[in-house]
């Protein structure tokens, strides 16, 4: 089923057959599955109806108790997108590996991770790298990223570092802001491809273009070090390590706190330094508490 200007188009046996909201509304009414799945995905979305995430969750509950696998696959994405919490990891596992097997690519990558990470079965990286190839070959851009995983470090699969940099550079020219990040990895320290740190930041700088914490913070680590084509630059390294840290990366927290205490890349700066420390001593830094105690102890002797 797929929305279609202002009607759904259900694919059946038949063909398609293209029907109204209200055309839609009374199969759900009769408890068709594909109507409740329908319906769900209206008011998720607002799809010809006023956006009700209430009423969505409760056709789409209703559809998978009926044995929708579209619907399961998607209860399951919500699920890990922190949207929906109806079911807990578990579920989320065994709703996706029967959706996996009616060949919805979204549930085999979802299977995937299940048998990677050991969830409702016993952990199988064969299994995995089976249920991430099924996605990937359907262009799921997240199963050719842990598939690219898989070969990089040999679970499953034989190891094939070349294998695994195809695989990345293919699922973040995709838009796939976790493998625009590896295959930046990949191009900095030559995995699988030869050492190139001019492509590295290119890649990490369209993945924090992307919102990605992360490369963010690869490219202020890059800047302040010097690295190949990349000259030593404080005040452009702080400037990364900042927005990192406005992302929400905690090690990038406690670097900017160091960076103001030092006055590295910006002027000097204790209420700052103290600022941001604390913010990743309360995130579990334990060095930035360390230093942040050290700061206020050294604040009560001047006092």
């Amino acid at each position: 089923m797929e929305q279609e200007g202002s009607g759904f188009v259900f694919h059946t046996p038949q063909g398609e057959r293209e029907l109204t909201i209200e055309q839609v509304s009374e199969l759900a009414d009769k408890e068709n599955p594909d109507g409740m799945y329908a319906m769900a995905m209206a008011y998720l979305f607002g799809w010809d109806v006023e956006e009700d995430a209430v009423r969505g969750y409760y056709y789409l509950e209703k559809a998978v108790a009926a044995g929708q696998t579209d619907a399961k696959a998607l209860m399951v994405r919500l699920f890990m997108q922190g949207e929906y919490d109806g079911i807990d990891a578990e579920e989320a596992a065994r709703l996706s590996i029967e959706a996996a097997e009616d060949g919805i690519p979204d549930a085999q990558a979802f299977a995937g991770l299940a048998y990677m990470d050991g969830v409702y079965v016993e952990r199988d990286y064969g299994e995995a790298a089976r249920y991430f190839r099924l996605a990937s070959n359907q262009g799921n851009s997240d199963a050719k990223t842990n598939l690219a995983y898989l070969y990089q470090h040999g679970l499953g699969v034989d190891k094939d570092e070349a294998k695994a940099f195809i695989l990345y550079r293919a699922a973040a020219k995709a838009g796939n802001l976790n493998a625009m990040f590896q295959l930046g990895v990949c191009y900095e320290f030559g995995i699988g491809t030869p050492q190139n740190t001019a492509k590295s930041a290119e890649w990490y700088r369209k993945g924090s273009d992307g919102g990605d914490a992360f490369a963010m913070e690869r490219l202020g680590y890059l800047y302040s070090i010097g690295f190949g084509d990349i000259k030593p630059n404080e005040g452009m390294a702080f400037e990364w390590f900042l927005k990192a840290a406005m992302e929400g990366a905690v090690s990038s927290m406690s670097t900017v706190g160091h960076c103001y205490l030092s006055g590295t890349g910006i002027d000097k700066s204790e209420a700052e330094a103290a600022k941001w420390l604390r913010m990743a001593a309360e995130n579990g830094d334990a060095d930035a508490e360390r230093t942040l105690r050290s700061l206020e102890g050294q604040r009560a002797k001047d006092d």
